[in-house]
């Protein structure tokens, strides 16, 4: 039954009903992009599988030697720009970021593209920011740039960098929602328009990949006066607004560690 998974994910999958097991040190290593995007379960529909390998490889941070490296050099990649601040961002909340990133596979989590490890994308830490201070009233356009409607375009005095896992990486977890009124809410014949809820209609689950515990480490880089301010805003806006995805059922918050 080996035909039944294909691509990098077949080196560890007899077969569809594979469980993935967290000692095996072929997972250490693996490149998370690839095994997600690169892999195929033909003989079901389900990614289960390749979901579950996700999780038990914690998205390739199995490697702690890389992960405190990639640390290290990050910290002196900032030391060398100057005039940076560092947020270390606790997940209150399992975090759902680069859901519609347009890949081959929705799996809910954006990856870093040359470690396959999850991020949060600098350009929604900077989104959630923005909007937190419109929110409260000070919208600091010099320290966030126009908004992407206004003219003329201007840019912003901050620049936000992608935030990594910590040293200690982050836990990654699959969990699953179940549409009850799918063709209710996205019409299945748009020629016919929705169908009417009833409890006849089959619940769809659909599982997805979320980082469920552990830090994020934030860096702001700029003029000093606007970093404090800029890494004030973020500190309280991934706390009270969430940043990613699904923040109205309780996903996406984060705490700044003292």
């Amino acid at each position: 039954m080996s035909d039944l998974v294909v691509g990098p994910l077949s080196a560890f999958a007899s077969s569809a009903s594979w469980r993935p097991q967290p000692d095996d040190p072929r997972l250490a290593t693996v490149n998370a992009r690839l095994l997600l995007h690169r892999s195929a379960v033909l003989s079901d529909s389900s990614d289960d599988p390749i979901l579950r390998a996700a999780a038990v490889s914690r998205l390739g941070q199995r490697n702690t030697k890389l992960l405190k490296a990639v640390a290290t050099r990050r910290a002196a990649a900032m030391r060398a720009l100057g005039n940076v601040r560092t947020l270390v961002l606790r997940i209150e909340g399992a975090v759902v970021t680069g859901t519609g990133a347009g890949a081959i596979r929705d799996v809910g989590i954006e990856l870093h593209g040359t470690y396959g490890w999850p991020i949060l994308p600098g350009s929604s830490l900077k989104g959630v920011a923005r909007e937190y201070a419109r929110q409260i009233g000070t919208p600091h356009t010099e320290i966030f740039g126009s908004a992407p409607e206004e003219e003329p375009q201007l840019p912003g005095s901050v620049t936000f960098f992608d935030a990594l896992p910590s040293a200690a990486g982050v836990e990654v977890a699959v969990h699953t929602m179940t549409p009850h009124t799918r063709g209710y809410r996205s019409a299945v014949d748009a020629s016919q328009g929705p169908v009417a809820p009833g409890e006849h209609v089959s619940p769809i689950p659909i599982s997805f990949l979320v980082a469920a515990g552990g830090s994020f480490v934030a860096h702001l880089s700029g003029p000093p006066g606007d970093v404090e301010i800029a890494a004030g805003l973020l500190g309280d806006a991934v706390d009270d607004l969430g940043v990613g995805a699904k923040t109205a059922a309780g996903y996406g918050y984060l705490r700044e560690q003292s």
